[in-house]
């Protein structure tokens, strides 16, 4: 009980503080007004009497020309600077001023004859049109710093809420990868034991096993494959965000080259490559290995039964980017399906024609983004796929080429 009257007690001295810096805050504000008001004022009477004094000065030379007309200017900077108020103030002040100085008798209030007093009048309406136009302008003027200053804040409260949704977006974009990589590495072991088990129970007691349950433990077994291969490429992919890029210049040609005489000899299929001798690029070499066997590994594996492989490289360079060719032979894809082939797990094939996990061009989309560029395809179903990497931020191109050559 003690304890919350001491809270009590403390949140009533907060909220009378709070209270007091509000008042102090609106007294601050009430009195900066009036500060500015009267400033407003005192222009107006310095600007007025200043007038009055340099007319009265040139009075032995002037006589009774121009009397009002030095008061214009006064009328003018107290309507700018001092706004309605202190500029009605210098109008009538200089119309007081000149009574009582400049028309006969002097040091006494007298408006003159017929002549003085069109001209006061003339005075009056010219001065009246200053203040508002002066006051317009001023309006005017306040309401587009007032739209600026909106405009500014909106704009930074923008730039703000972007940097804070993607710090967010970061944020959880580094969590998913993390959760992806550490969740595929501790798959690894279990569909590990599976597959192991599945084979040893096949080996051991293979004879003793009736037909079905030799087919159910080959479909375990295979089961467990799969999901091997779906952890592996997940951890690929998880690599790909994660690892380090070490950039230099490589010779995409060369790189092919040994790509296709690896997965060729391995998958027994026959293929022409078609490349010139020199591609230059500015990239990750580890990470454009990846790209390039996925490129050549889709090509063998949609490859048209029983003709030999054709695959078609070539590159251009416009401004700071490099755009790769990659062009097969193969049974190509509907282009109504274009959107997924880039994403990770998406295929468009039964794994009874064609087994695969559909994360080879999800992995060439992240590194190709990874290298300030993007990725996109053509194709047409039976006449084969054209994919297009575009490498962004890329040196000159012979620059590259003297630089690989001289070292």
């Amino acid at each position: 009980m003690t304890k919350k009257l001491r809270t009590q007690n403390i949140q009533h001295l907060i909220d009378c503080y709070n209270l007091e810096l509000m008042s102090g805050t609106k007294l601050f504000k009430i009195l900066a007004g009036w500060v500015d008001k009267a400033s407003g004022y005192l222009l107006a009477v310095a600007s007025t009497l200043t007038a009055a004094a340099v007319r009265y000065s040139f009075q032995g030379e002037l006589e009774e020309k121009s009397r009002l007309m030095l008061f214009i200017p006064a009328v003018l900077v107290s309507a700018w600077y001092g706004g309605i108020g202190p500029g009605v103030f210098a109008l009538f002040l200089g119309v007081f001023l000149v009574a009582w100085l400049l028309i006969p008798p002097v040091n006494t209030i007298d408006f003159g004859g017929r002549s003085d007093q069109v001209s006061m009048l003339l005075y009056l309406v010219i001065g009246t049109m200053i203040i508002v136009l002066a006051h317009r302008e001023r309006t005017e003027k306040q309401i587009r710093e007032c739209a600026q200053a909106e405009l500014l804040n909106a704009n930074f409260l923008l730039e703000q809420r972007v940097r804070e949704r993607t710090s967010e977006l970061e944020v959880a974009n580094q969590e998913l990868e993390g959760f992806c990589y550490s969740v595929s590495h501790d798959l690894r072991t279990p569909t590990r034991a599976i597959v192991g088990n599945a084979h040893i129970l096949l080996e051991d007691y293979g004879s003793e096993l009736s037909p079905t349950a030799k087919e159910k433990l080959g479909r375990i077994s295979n089961a467990a494959l799969k999901l091997s291969d779906l952890v592996d490429a997940l951890l690929t992919y998880a690599r790909l965000a994660k690892s380090g890029l070490s950039k230099e210049v490589i010779n995409i040609s060369q790189l092919l080259s040994v790509e296709v005489a690896s997965l060729s000899e391995a998958s027994g299929k026959r293929v022409h490559l078609e490349r010139p001798p020199e591609m230059f690029v500015f990239a990750d070499k580890s990470q454009l290995s990846v790209a390039m066997s996925a490129l050549v590994s889709n090509s063998l594996k949609y490859s048209k039964p029983g003709e030999p492989v054709k695959i078609c490289v070539s590159c251009e360079q416009a401004g700071d980017e490099i755009v790769v060719k990659f062009e097969d032979d193969g049974i190509g894809f509907d282009s109504a399906y274009m959107h997924k082939v880039f994403e990770p797990f998406e295929r468009l094939h039964r794994d009874e024609e064609y087994p695969g996990v559909g994360m080879g061009l999800a992995n060439v989309a992240r590194i190709l983004e990874r290298h300030d560029g993007s990725v996109w395809a053509e194709a047409s179903v039976g006449k084969g796929t054209t994919i297009y990497l575009q490498f962004g931020k890329q040196p000159d191109l012979k620059a590259q080429q003297k630089h690989l050559k001289s070292a």
